[in-house]
């Protein structure tokens, strides 16, 4: 009797601890997303996102960024229907697709108007419950299919996960993808070894979400279809010869694809026209591809195979378009290890998990990859998730778009998984390795606490952390606008009001929060509602320079101040010089997108009087002769035109990599002249 009372008690005691160890590193997980949500400034795409999710509910305008599909604005934007008083995103809704450009800066102005954070914040917790959501599937997966201390070690890793921290507040479709991804092989496996028609429901629901969060979720369903068939083959548990059992899955499958497909109609409000109350297209896929990127994808054969689909009208118009973006912008500049690319490269992401994954998860990691091997019970739970994971990750070595870490975050939840139940499975077995895994995972809950609220620049101590991140990366892993508040931070600190700055951002949100004048980054001022100022060829005082700025992805503009020894760094991600600086390519490059702007509102003869300055000041510059040739074609004056384009495309060939998108848009230009003779 007492034996038993005993065995109760330490039941008892076993099952608090455990509740109460669940508990806190959830709420621990909890508080660091909502840190990071209140401490960092908006990142340049989450504005975009938040006021395209912002239309979808005021008049289902779904012409605003299409780029992703609806589930995750929908989400952020859901509390700012209950702000009284905000005010609205200016121009009508839903009346005609808006350009990128336009979006942009309808989302910087949408933040400002309403004083950024009470529209950022609410946005990015709300959007931070997909990351709570995907804390809880791992550790019921993990639960259900290992134990409870595999649980709590899987929670343990991904609750002080720099980069999964890092992503999990953002108002943008990754941590979405991440989850639902998971979710789906998940709900997945549990049908294949249990099947009934809540678990068939519950698969297809979670198929559904995940291609309502992300373009990219399509590479998941081809890969699922084959794990659900392996299965059988490998692991077979239904009765009957194996065909007919192969057979029932795929339709199964198929079942689950059906629920899928209406799940994100649904998202549309099963409307396939992407402006509401249209009748016709928006706009050709054609023209899309061709408006929005690399012109000459429109003959590539995914561009024909969209086209094609397109016509069929199977898929919401808004969904295609997206489709087509990826096509369009599919094969961007890569910048890694101070060197450029002009397209994506194998090692990219190879290199992105190395630096940017924490050491905990990289030294567990091996011992999940073979947990298979040594744990035979392991190998169909290894299938279906483990296995989806290591697949997507090499499918993205194949990318031509390499500009952050956050496309391949869903193998981080594949990856945590294996990573602590192997972890476990060894400490079970060797005593030693028991207390190293101990230490390495509070050495991990060190890291997260010491690099905070850095996540975004996070590099694992073996790279040197945040503050070296940028010797291996120019871009969204390092600086996407989420300095902005340390800036204006360390400006009050230092008593600093008269600056420069040279942003990698939102424009609008850069201007309203940091208190300088801007010197130009060309694609952050061409998206700016407003006219930028004139900056002189010497500058002198404090100036704050993006490490994005910095070559290979910049120019020479900012030379000067790379010779000189900067006095501060920001968030590993802004550098600060004090002195005199000459910056005759800067000053050009502000000439240059003053015209740009100038000839966007019409001021056509201005334009080119500003293009003309930049030329004088920079002839040697691709850069500062497209803008002439853009003035110059809206003036008439073709011959002139053409001549400026022509001298882009020439003085291009100096740095194919820095000047190709300016040198792909002359061609373009020079081609639309051809037309227009013709």
């Amino acid at each position: 009797m007492e034996k038993r009372e005993t065995s109760s008690n330490n039941g008892l005691r076993s099952n608090v601890l455990f509740g109460s160890a669940t508990a806190l590193l959830f709420a621990v997980f909890a508080f660091q997303l909502y840190f990071h949500a209140v401490q960092t400034s908006t990142t340049f795409d989450e504005p975009a996102h938040t006021v395209a999710g912002y239309r979808y509910w005021q008049c289902a305008d779904f012409g605003i960024n299409p780029e992703h599909p609806p589930m995750l604005k929908l989400l952020a934007a859901a509390p700012l229907l209950l702000i009284e008083g905000l005010i609205e995103p200016k121009g009508e809704c839903g009346v005609r697709l808006t350009t990128k450009g336009e979006m942009f800066g309808l989302g910087g102005e949408f933040f400002t108007s309403n004083g950024v954070d009470p529209v950022l914040i609410p946005a990015r917790l709300f959007s931070s419950l997909m990351s709570i959501l995907l804390a809880v599937l791992i550790f019921l997966a993990a639960w259900e299919l290992f134990g409870r201390i595999e649980a709590l070690t899987s929670l343990g890793v991904l609750a002080f996960e720099p980069t999964l921290i890092a992503h999990g507040s953002l108002v943008t479709t990754d941590m979405a993808l991440t989850a639902m991804a998971f979710g789906s092989a998940y709900a997945l496996f549990r049908f294949c070894r249990e099947p009934s028609l809540s678990r068939f429901l519950v698969a297809g629901a979670a198929f559904g979400l995940m291609l309502s969060a992300k373009h990219s979720a399509v590479l998941f369903i081809p890969i699922l279809f084959a794990v659900a068939v392996t299965d059988l083959i490998l692991f077979r548990g239904l009765e009957g010869t194996l065909l007919r059992s192969i057979v029932r899955r795929i339709a199964a499958f198929v079942g689950m694809c059906v629920i899928a497909y209406m799940t994100l109609w649904a998202f549309y409000g099963f409307h396939y026209y992407a402006l509401p109350g249209a009748s016709s297209e928006s706009v050709s896929v054609e023209e899309y591809i061709r408006s929005n990127g690399r012109p000459e994808m429109v003959e590539s054969l995914s561009a024909k195979g969209v086209i094609a689909l397109n016509k069929l009208q199977i898929l919401p118009e808004s969904y295609v378009l997206g489709l087509a973006d990826i096509i369009a912008t599919g094969s961007r500049n890569t910048w890694i290890a101070g060197k450029a690319y002009s397209s994506g490269q194998w090692f990219y992401f190879p290199a992105a998990f190395a630096v940017k994954a924490s050491i905990a998860l990289l030294l567990l990691l091996p011992l999940g990859l073979c947990l298979p091997l040594f744990s035979p019970e392991s190998r169909r739970t290894a299938l279906f998730l483990l296995l989806p994971g290591v697949i997507f990750f090499a499918v993205a070595l194949t990318s031509k778009m390499n500009i952050g870490v956050r496309h391949i975050l869903p193998v981080w939840a594949f990856f945590i998984l294996f990573a602590a139940a192997g972890a476990v499975f060894v400490a079970r077995r060797i005593l030693i390795l028991r207390y190293l895994v101990a230490l390495l995972l509070v050495f991990h809950v060190v890291t997260a606490a010491r690099v905070a609220p850095n996540y975004i620049a996070f590099a694992n101590d073996i790279f040197g952390g945040p503050d070296r991140s940028y010797q291996m990366f120019r871009d969204s892993n390092v600086d996407w606008g989420q300095n902005y508040k340390l800036i204006a931070e360390y400006l009050e600190k230092e008593q600093i009001t008269d600056c420069w700055w040279a942003s990698f951002g939102n424009p609008e949100v850069s201007r309203y929060t940091v208190p300088c004048r801007i010197i130009p980054d060309g694609f952050f001022m061409r998206s700016s509602s407003q006219l930028g100022e004139v900056v002189p060829s010497v500058i002198e005082g404090t100036v704050l320079i993006s490490v994005n700025n910095f070559p290979p992805r910049g120019g020479g503009e900012y030379s000067a101040l790379l010779d000189s020894e900067p006095v501060a760094q920001i968030g590993g991600t802004i550098f600060v010089y004090k002195g005199r600086f000459d910056v005759p390519l800067a000053a050009a490059l502000s000439r240059s997108v003053r015209a740009n702007w100038l000839v966007r509102q019409n001021r056509i003869d201005e334009a080119i009087d500003e293009a003309t300055e930049a030329v004088k000041l920079a002839p040697n510059d691709a850069r500062s002769y497209m803008p002439l040739g853009l003035a110059l074609a809206a003036a008439g004056r073709n011959e002139e035109a053409r001549a400026a384009f022509e001298s882009t495309v020439r003085l291009a060939s100096t740095d194919p990599v820095l000047f190709r998108n300016v040198e792909v848009r002359a061609k373009s230009e020079i081609q639309k002249l051809n037309e227009y003779n013709e």
